[in-house]
């Protein structure tokens, strides 16, 4: 069953991100600025449910909760917060009690998107299944399927190959002739010394 859904997110690729997965689960998504006033957008037509970035600090995205949850109380709301970034119990508690449907880290990798989608189809109360051959299609094709090196979302850079010092190679080493006889070292004489004078 298709849903619409409102996505308001700051950061471009958390806008194609969450386009892009949405898209992926056959629901219409209708993508807007956080510039913009989204209660009133969210008023021009029905929504199943809205996806809003909590970061951008254009509007408090509690209050945004409570009027939402007053005017349109049959539309949840979910608040993203930066990718990888932990959501602490008691943020979350606060968000809910202010009228959020959920709290959940912006979209960063593979196994996150899934449970992303996951944890907002519960908060929207939706049965529906998630088409993972999709999503992992969609996901494949922005490269951010787990192991793949150009993935855009990796924490960390692709580890590079090692590259070993120029060392001069191994030299021969030359084994000691036991016929050949070796310079003698002068041999060092030492004295016995009492209080500073030699002792005979």
């Amino acid at each position: 069953m298709t849903k619409t859904i409102l996505v308001a997110q700051g950061q471009p690729l958390q806008v194609q991100l969450w386009k892009l997965v949405l898209e992926s689960q056959r629901h219409s998504v209708l993508l807007t600025s956080p510039h913009m006033d989204l209660l009133e957008v969210a008023a021009t037509r029905p929504l199943d449910l809205m996806v809003v970035d909590m970061t951008t600090g254009l509007f408090n995205p509690y209050a945004f909760c409570r009027d939402c949850h007053n005017q349109l109380p049959n539309t949840p709301v979910v608040l993203t917060h930066h990718p990888r970034r932990h959501i602490e119990p008691a943020e979350r508690r606060w968000a809910i009690y202010q009228g959020a449907a959920e709290v959940i880290p912006g979209l960063a990798e593979a196994s996150d998107i899934l449970d992303s989608l996951d944890r907002i189809y519960k908060a929207a109360k939706w049965s529906l299944p998630i088409d993972t051959d999709a999503l992992y299609t969609v996901l494949e094709q922005m490269g951010l399927m787990p192991g793949d090196p150009s993935s855009v979302a990796s924490p960390t850079p692709p580890p590079q190959p090692t590259i070993q010092a120029l060392t001069t190679p191994p030299q021969p080493v030359k084994l000691e002739d036991p016929t050949e006889a070796k310079p003698s070292a002068p041999q060092t004489k030492y004295r016995l010394m009492y209080r500073g004078r030699p002792v005979n």
